[in-house]
């Protein structure tokens, strides 16, 4: 099947819903930190485009196609190609994007928008608890009448701040975070972080510390894992290295996160620069990737993800996993990838 099992046993044929989690960090914007967008103010525009994308074929809030000019797709033409054969629900949930989302989506109740770790607290004090509480509350109702549910990200920036919260949260962080570069920024994060973690030191809960270094993303995915842990059901992660943040999340308020498994991409177990099976074995948590390589691919965009861009996101690694757990061989989950790589090229101007 292409799968790569790492730890644990998962159960992805219970998985029956995907829900990918959007939100914005002005972390994004520092320049040098996150490639996930045609420039540092333009990263904040990812998510939203990502989700409508998504959803329904095409960005609606602008009308930019996502593919950069060297053709590097978004990670989301590989979930977009996929989410049809997985025989899952799709949900997309707004945690604080900075744009909103013209397609259908849940809102957080207390959805906002991140800040710029290195200049002040990541989310306003108390916001932490309240999304955790809120999206526990959306776990719970989901997974009635559901056997397993999976949960991915789009959040331009999202490693700095995960690799932030985990720092904060456990004391290891950013020796362990990929990046969607293929040149990992990492002096540049441990500056970043260096001043969040400083600030979360005074901190007398792990709350206070997401506020205080985190973004809206995580705490949100990590209260939908828990409500749907409360409920019973089976819970896949799809991501990289950010699910580490999700993860120190769960065990920060009491969570078993060894009934948790991480789906994600081959790119991302072979990232030298960071270190997912270490990140899962912290917290007992499974781990199974999708042995998928774009090598033969036609175009040069696609086979950029050999060389280290991207690696995962937007539940890209849930999604090939999930398909691949379904009974789909390789070549038609690069099939259908590539069939809607054409598609997507088929959108972008001419004069570009």
């Amino acid at each position: 099947m292409a799968l790569t099992l790492v730890r644990g046993n998962p159960r992805l044929d219970r998985v029956q819903a995907v829900i990918v989690v959007g939100g914005s960090t002005r972390t994004s914007t520092i320049p040098g930190i996150s490639i996930a967008g045609p420039s540092p103010e333009g990263t904040l525009y990812t998510p939203t485009l990502d989700l409508e994308y998504l959803v329904t074929g095409r960005p609606i809030t602008l009308p930019v196609v996502p593919v950069s000019p060297e053709g590097l797709p978004t990670p989301a033409l590989i979930s977009r190609a996929l989410v049809g054969m997985t025989g899952a629900s799709l949900l997309v949930v707004d945690s604080g994007t900075a744009h909103g989302i013209k397609a259908p989506h849940v809102t957080i109740p207390s959805a906002v928008m991140g800040g710029r770790i290195d200049e002040g607290s990541g989310l306003p004090r108390g916001a932490a608890e309240r999304i955790i509480g809120e999206a526990r509350m959306l776990g719970e109702n989901l997974a009635r009448g559901l056997s397993g549910v999976m949960i991915g990200e789009t959040i331009p920036g999202g490693t700095t701040t995960a690799a932030a919260i985990m720092e904060a949260l456990v004391g290891v962080g950013v020796e362990s975070v990929s990046s969607s570069s293929n040149r990992n920024p990492k002096d540049l994060k441990r500056k970043v972080i260096g001043k969040a973690v400083d600030r979360a030191g005074r901190c007398s809960d792990a709350y206070c510390k997401i506020d205080e270094v985190g973004d809206p993303v995580h705490p949100a995915i990590a209260g939908i894992a828990a409500g749907a842990v409360d409920a019973g059901i089976e819970v896949v992660l799809a991501g990289g290295t950010q699910m580490g943040a999700v993860l120190a999340i769960l065990d920060a308020i009491g969570i078993d996160t060894s009934r948790i498994t991480v789906a994600t991409t081959r790119w991302i177990l072979e990232d030298s620069s960071s270190d997912m099976v270490g990140i899962v074995d912290r917290f007992k948590a499974g781990l199974v990737a999708a042995d998928i390589s774009f090598s033969d691919a036609p175009w040069s965009g696609l086979r950029m993800y050999e060389e280290g861009y991207v690696k995962e996101g937007v539940a890209a690694g849930g999604m090939m996993t999930l398909t691949l757990a379904r009974g789909a061989s390789p070549s038609e989950v690069k099939e259908a990838i590539y069939k809607e790589y054409r598609r997507l090229l088929s959108l972008v101007p001419k004069d570009r």
